[in-house]
């Protein structure tokens, strides 16, 4: 009999990594390999011992399938960074390489199955519905084939990351009872770092027996002499008398790149890594492969293909994670130490399986150093929108991740980052009006422009104590057709009554957006409303809705799509950073921009100028929360009379201005 015979291979495997041994060892157990011809074609010796399987599952999931002949280790316990857990209703199992590779080399004989071992390179190829392979100069035709080989990848961008999780370990005995067979160390960073995320990881086989395994996750391997000296290490300060009887080694890929293969088809699969089976940020395969193994045989019986489905948001998880460690691998220990410090380890399991809700997500992302991933964040959204990039404003850019701060309970980190914004670009914008106002902006003329604007916001001042309601107006007034003229001027839309309604959407937005808080805040400004607010509660969203749908349709302005969607992020937020957001990274940001065209001078330097305006701002801010009782109501008062005599010279810089014109 040859190769290329008339009858074709019900099954050919392309190689038996974890994946395709899985996949046989379910096919068993269903029965599906009886009377079967099965071809494997594998470049090495089946039985190998050059990795441990290990994987957390629950022990009733175990017993009922043919994963409770192959398990050797369990463990109920499990210790990071100094915390001891129980893994409650959940198990740690360990199955070696060896004993795997000879369970599958048994059902293979068991089976008569042809085993040849050589490299295939070949691409998937059919003939109607049947796969082809060409091997050995012949050509046959298989109802299946599962391809288990190593895949490409391509090439990574700057969001994407390719680091290698690389490991060395020793299967040592004890002369003594040294360790705790029931509970297995996950992760021990009490190791030299070395410019990489390192760990010490131990699986104790009982009180005088472990796999004491070193592990890197970084860019570059890790040499088997240096794996040496920190095992030597490691198993010296922890005075534990040993010899060795076996050594693993091996490397994993913890790619966020996709990979470059063909597509699986309903006769030629992929699986393991090829399919997407290997979790990035862990290393971790095994219960993807067993639950993937599971949906394939299914899909066999029931005739279709099986459904592989990753939720997108675990993906971008991963992807932060592995710029973190590429970028600042010394806070690998700190981030994986919170982890499991601050949650259950049964939780932390269930979020690193992907079966966790979003919510329960939340309070994980909650729990890790919150800066370092907000950082990471924000430099995977600027690399990955290149393409898109001119799609994007700070403002919906702020807006989103001061949304996502406040859904994890991070309202102080908000309230800094637009404190410092304020400091920043907020304030200094408004006080840079001397650049423009005067033409030799020193000694008297300094002196009157200064009691220039200290008499306006007098004035502004003035009609507030003598009608509230007539300040409100005015200062309503001025701030929509300020708003309006600063966005118009930068998007080169020219100075029309159009602008002045662009204002009014933009604060009719924030403000009827959240009435409630609008309404305490008038009433703190003495401002009496005749009507009941609670019919207005939708009024917001329907108002930012039917009104951002005008001006696009009047424009299709991309700037005006993003400040809509940045208007509906912000109505989910309270008033005050709401408002904040946009006043720091819409208004004060066009209006920084329109102030780089009257001179070269760097942003620094520009900031150094409006310093001295800057500190004084906040010298009035400082006295008037001083002689009045501090309330929102007074800091938009103070804004006010602060604001008026700015809008005043910017209305006069933009109708000067070719731009604006």
């Amino acid at each position: 009999m040859t190769l290329s015979d008339s009858i074709p291979y019900d099954y050919v495997f392309l190689g038996l990594g974890c994946g395709n041994s899985l996949i046989l060892l379910q096919l068993e157990a269903e029965g599906m390999l009886t009377n079967k011809r099965i071809l494997v074609i594998e470049p090495n010796q089946i039985i190998k011992n050059d990795r441990t399987f290990c994987f957390w599952m629950e022990p009733e999931r175990v017993n009922s399938c043919f994963l409770s002949t192959l398990v050797e280790t369990q463990w109920s316990k499990v210790h990071v960074g100094e915390k001891v857990q129980s893994l409650d209703s959940l198990r740690y199992y360990r199955i070696s390489g060896r004993t795997l590779s000879e369970n599958v080399q048994l059902l293979l004989t068991r089976e008569n199955a042809r085993i040849i071992q050589i490299k295939y390179d070949g691409i998937p190829k059919t003939d109607g519905e049947n796969p082809q392979i060409t091997i050995l100069g012949e050509q046959l035709t298989a109802s299946l084939v599962f391809d288990n080989r190593p895949p490409s990848y391509v090439d990574p961008n700057a969001s994407e990351t390719r680091l290698f999780q690389s490991f060395y370990g020793w299967e040592i005995k004890s002369d003594r009872p040294v360790f705790d067979a029931d509970c297995f160390t996950m992760m021990d960073f009490n190791v030299q770092q070395e410019g990489a995320t390192q760990f010490m990881y131990v699986l104790p086989f009982d009180a005088h027996r472990a796999l004491v395994e070193i592990t890197r996750f970084g860019q570059e391997l890790l040499p088997s002499e240096r794996a040496e000296q920190a095992l030597l290490s490691y198993l010296t300060e922890h005075s534990i008398p040993y010899s060795i009887e076996d050594k693993e080694k091996g490397v994993i890929p913890m790619f966020s790149h996709a990979i470059s293969v063909n597509k699986s088809s309903s006769t030629w699969i992929n699986t393991g890594e090829r399919a997407g089976m290997l979790k990035p940020s862990t290393g971790y395969s095994f219960e993807r492969s067993l639950t993937f193994a599971k949906q394939v045989v299914q899909g066999i019986k029931s005739n279709r293909e099986p459904i592989k489905s990753r939720k997108t948001r675990f993906a971008y998880y991963d992807r932060l994670l592995l710029q973190l460690l590429r970028d600042q691998p010394a806070q690998g220990s700190r981030i994986f130490t919170q982890l499991f410090k601050q949650n259950a380890a049964t939780q932390v399991f269930k979020f690193l399986d992907e079966r966790s809700t979003f919510r329960e997500d939340l309070q994980i992302l909650k729990s890790l150093p919150f800066g370092l991933f907000v950082g990471a964040a924000v430099k995977d959204m600027v690399w990955r929108s290149s393409k898109v990039f001119h799609w994007l404003t700070p403002m919906l850019l702020i807006s989103c991740m001061v949304f996502l701060l406040q859904a994890v309970g991070q309202m102080p980190l908000v309230y800094g980052v637009l404190g410092i914004g304020m400091l920043v670009l907020g304030i200094p914008h408004g006080a840079l009006d001397h650049l423009h106002a005067l033409k030799k902006p020193w000694g008297w003329n300094m002196l009157r422009y200064v009691l220039m604007y200290l008499g306006l916001g007098a004035l502004i001042l003035g009609v507030f104590s003598l009608s509230p309601w007539g300040g409100l107006l005015l200062f309503l007034g001025y701030s929509m057709w300020h708003f309006g003229e600063a966005d118009f001027a930068h998007w080169r839309l020219g100075r029309s009554g159009m602008a002045f309604l662009w204002g009014c959407f933009v604060l009719g937005g924030i403000l009827g957006s959240h009435f409630h808080e609008t309404f305490l805040i008038l009433r703190e400004m003495k401002v009496t409303v005749p009507f009941d607010l609670d019919a207005f509660n939708s009024f917001g969203t329907w108002w930012i809705l039917f009104g951002g749908a005008f001006f696009i349709g009047w424009k299709r302005n991309r700037f005006m799509i993003t400040s809509v969607l940045s208007l509906l992020i912000l109505s989910a937020l309270p008033l005050i950073p709401a408002f904040a957001v946009f006043f720091i990274f819409q208004h004060s940001f066009h209006g920084w921009k329109k102030l780089q065209e009257l001179n070269t001078d760097s942003d620094m330097q520009r900031w150094i100028q409006a310093l001295p305006f800057t500190l004084g701002a906040c010298l009035l801010f400082g006295l008037n929360a001083y002689f009045a009782p501090f309330t929102w109501g007074q800091v938009f008062i103070f804004l006010a009379a602060l604001s008026f005599p700015h809008v005043v010279l910017m209305a006069t810089l933009y109708r000067k201005s070719s731009v604006g014109a």
